[in-house]
């Protein structure tokens, strides 16, 4: 396959050339020339890009005398318009698909690294946090995360307890190279929980055959003290395609602009502005390893994530001025804390049949999770556990197979099936959620139909179904901290099957090359967690006691999303509007009674009611003036309890995001690619809440900064210098789970970060 890449006048372009299924890319020559070269015949997904014009993507047949290319780029001084879609199922671009995609590359996850993955991605509209001081957080997508929300890590559902609030993402901020958000329900490529959305978290593509590099990050943040590193090497030497990462990340207890906080009507100390305990330390690693054939790739994947993290003493029992006092040491991890460890085995192959293809992931998670507090905090005394408050040992096999098969000029199909099968095991003198075995998985197919030049449609089918096998747990009972020798029951056993069909279809619709209507309309299905089928225990880490129902039913939803936007050499303007409604919602509310268990206060129950949500999202670029650009992003969720007329929990509030970006000129040989930025978010009050959920005011804060690329000689080093909360403004979080103790969010952060690309040869 062999081309040339040019702009509208007919200049050449030394734009990067990649073909998706091989995972090989090439950079035209300064005469616009690109060439691959031993290809088997079928077709090929192919996209290109180059810096200030709009990404390009194209099928590509190549026969048995090859296929000979002209591709010529539009100009666009909007960045989000460099970036094509990889992770879809059909490997198109962005226009082809129905539904809302965000797109992020490894500029912006770096840019935006506040410490963890979640926290990267919380800038773009439709995205918000759930956060647990610092260093845990998870994603929210229009309102809606846990188990609805799927993270796919190199093609594998990440499974790490995400039902919890305290339970982060264990994903290495720094191993992330790509970021593709499918914004609404995508059940039925993914599954079950992905109702909500999906986020898929892709690798970069290999090196070229020979080359070697390696690269060096590092990052400092003011507020918590944070130092981390992370080192990478990635190569191809003969067909054999090979990467590795280490990270290291540590950091202190963290300030907040607030001297007392109030806990159960008691108002106590915050001794200087820091919050004891909430110090952590993170090591993490991946090994990739594989062969890169004129046939396809196949590659393994070993990956750990290893993370300690200190509990802020507020948070399990009843703090007083004693345990709160500081000991003189900010970086020591004390009791109660946590310990997480998820290891990962993935299997990624990507093989050509004829002109067809197939995608194989197989993956083998092992997440584990320690909870350490004093028992007589909880009015327990000496048992065999220790301090071991809570010990979840979760085992996760899973396979997903797609055959992508081309049906003439404009269409293609996909067909598969994924399976999952998981073993919890707990120990521990807590109790929280029961030992069991799921085994859940699906089939499905997807059609996509080119109608004319302008117009696509895609439609599909997808059949789940799941086995729920939990076991009886009979927990001891304490009196005055001693044993008596009785068990009370947490929960009976239960054995539960599902079975269910999920459909969607949509319409993408381009006007003059310039306008692009989305609009997808679905009913996806969605199987009960054994969590929220038998969870029966106090979650210190959201001060509650939470308790499941065994019988729950499946929830159904019917949803519509619309995305229409106008992009144009200097602006970009989109807005997606959206509508569900569910059948047998299921979600974790506050009951009006306190839980009968030391160390808790309020009971939350697993309900189910019909609700609706609905809401949208606006995005704009504007080009002012030359390497001048505006930004502005809103979002708004509503939601409504069908049955109770109230409002569902834990709903983010409207909230817009506003930035400036001024490119500034080179300065000089060595002193190239800088720019400074100017970013506010203002969030309004949060006055829809559920019964017996707090109120929460409105806030604005601020961010700025300055990245600049320095050249010694043949080295280039790339710097950011940034502010967050720079006013170091009080303000609370609807969604974090500290906003339950009246703790502010973070204080004025400053970050300083550091990237050293390496050229070995």
């Amino acid at each position: 396959m062999s081309g040339k890449v040019t702009d509208s006048k007919q200049m050449p372009l030394a734009a990067i050339v990649s073909i998706h299924e091989l995972g090989r890319s090439t950079v035209a020559s300064l005469e616009g020339d690109f060439q691959f070269s031993n290809l088997n015949p079928g077709i090929y997904h192919l996209h290109v890009t180059h810096l200030g014009f709009k990404s390009y993507s194209k099928n590509v047949e190549v026969g048995m005398e090859g296929a000979e290319l002209s591709i010529r780029l539009a100009e666009s001084e909007i960045l989000l318009a460099g970036l094509t879609v990889e992770a879809n199922p059909f490997k198109n671009g962005p226009l082809e698909q129905s539904q809302t995609i965000l797109i992020l590359d490894r500029d912006f996850i770096q840019r935006n690294n506040g410490g963890t993955f979640a926290n990267a991605i919380e800038k773009l509209p439709g995205i918000s946090t759930i956060n647990t001081g610092v260093g845990i957080s998870k994603p929210v997508i229009r309102g809606m995360s846990f188990n609805r929300i799927m993270v796919n890590d190199r093609g594998i559902k990440q499974e790490g307890q995400q039902w919890g609030a305290d339970h982060g993402l264990e994903i290495d901020p720094f191993d992330v190279d790509r970021v593709e958000i499918v914004k609404g329900p995508a059940s039925l490529i993914y599954g079950s929980d992905g109702m909500a959305g999906v986020i898929n978290i892709a690798p970069a593509a290999f090196q070229q055959h020979g080359e070697i590099e390696a690269s060096y990050s590092s990052m400092y943040r003011s507020n918590n003290d944070m130092i981390s590193h992370s080192v990478f090497l990635d190569g191809n030497e003969k067909d054999f395609v090979f990467r590795a990462r280490f990270t290291a990340q540590d950091f202190s207890d963290y300030r907040v602009p607030a001297d007392n906080f109030v806990y159960a009507g008691f108002l106590l100390p915050i001794f200087d502005n820091r919050l004891k305990n909430t110090a952590g330390r993170e090591r993490h690693f991946s090994f990739t390893g594989g062969v890169q054939k004129d046939w396809g790739f196949s590659t393994v994947t070993v990956s750990g994530f290893n993370q300690q993290a200190g509990i802020f003493v507020g948070a399990v029992g009843i703090p007083n001025i004693n345990n709160l006092r500081h000991d003189g040491d900010h970086r020591n991890i004390d009791l109660p804390r946590q310990d997480n460890q998820h290891y990962k085995v993935i299997w990624n192959n990507t093989i050509q049949l004829g002109k067809n293809w197939m995608e194989l992931d197989v993956g083998y998670q092992r997440n584990q999770r320690r909870e350490f507090s004093f028992p007589h905090i909880q009015g327990l005394g000496e048992n065999e556990f220790g301090n071991l408050a809570l010990s979840l040992d979760l085992d996760v096999y899973t396979a997903n197979l797609r055959l992508n098969q081309q049906h003439g000029e404009g269409g293609q199909s996909v067909a598969g099936f994924n399976i999952q099968h998981s073993v919890n095991r707990q120990s521990g003198f807590e109790f929280l959620l029961p030992n069991f075995e799921s085994l859940q998985g699906g089939v499905f197919y997807f059609r996509e139909q080119r109608l004319n030049p302008n117009l696509v449609w895609n439609g599909g089918v997808r059949l789940d179904g799941a086995i729920h096998d939990i076991q009886e747990h009979l927990q001891p009972i304490f009196v005055r901290m001693q044993p008596t020798g009785e068990f009370e029951q947490r929960n009976a056993d239960i054995y539960r099957t599902f079975l269910n069909w999920s459909g969607s279809t949509g319409l993408s619709w381009v006007y003059k090359d310039d306008v692009n209507v989305k609009f997808n309309l679905g009913s996806a299905y969605r199987i009960p967690t054994p969590i929220e089928l038998a969870s029966n225990g106090v979650h210190h880490g959201n001060f509650r006691h939470e308790i499941g129902n065994a019988s729950l039913t499946a929830e159904r939803s019917y949803q519509a999303d619309l995305n229409i936007s106008l992009s144009k050499k200097k602006i970009l303007v989109s807005i997606s509007p959206f509508f569900g409604y569910f059948d047998n919602y299921i979600y974790l509310a506050p009951a009006p009674r306190f839980s009968p268990l030391p160390g808790a206060s309020l009971l939350w129950e697993y309900r189910q009611n019909n609700a609706i949500f609905t809401g949208g999202e606006f995005m704009s670029q504007v080009s002012l003036v030359k390497n001048l650009n505006f930004s502005l992003g809103a979002e708004y969720v509503y939601n409504h309890n069908l049955d109770t007329g109230l409002p569902l929990p834990l709903t983010p509030p409207f909230s817009t995001l506003a930035g400036l970006e001024y490119k500034i000129p080179s300065l000089g040989k060595n002193v190239r690619n800088m720019y400074l930025f100017v970013e506010s978010r203002w969030a309004a009050s949060q006055n829809w809440v559920d019964r017996n959920e707090r109120i929460t005011e409105g806030y604005q804060i601020w961010e700025a900064g300055l990245g600049w690329d320095l050249q010694l000689k043949n080295q280039p080093l790339q710097f950011q210098l940034s502010g967050q909360n720079l006013g170091n403004a009080v303000y609370f979080n609807h969604l974090s789970r500290y906003r339950l103790l009246n703790l502010p969010e973070q204080g004025r952060n400053i970050s300083l970060s550091i990237h050293i690309p390496v050229g070995i040869r």
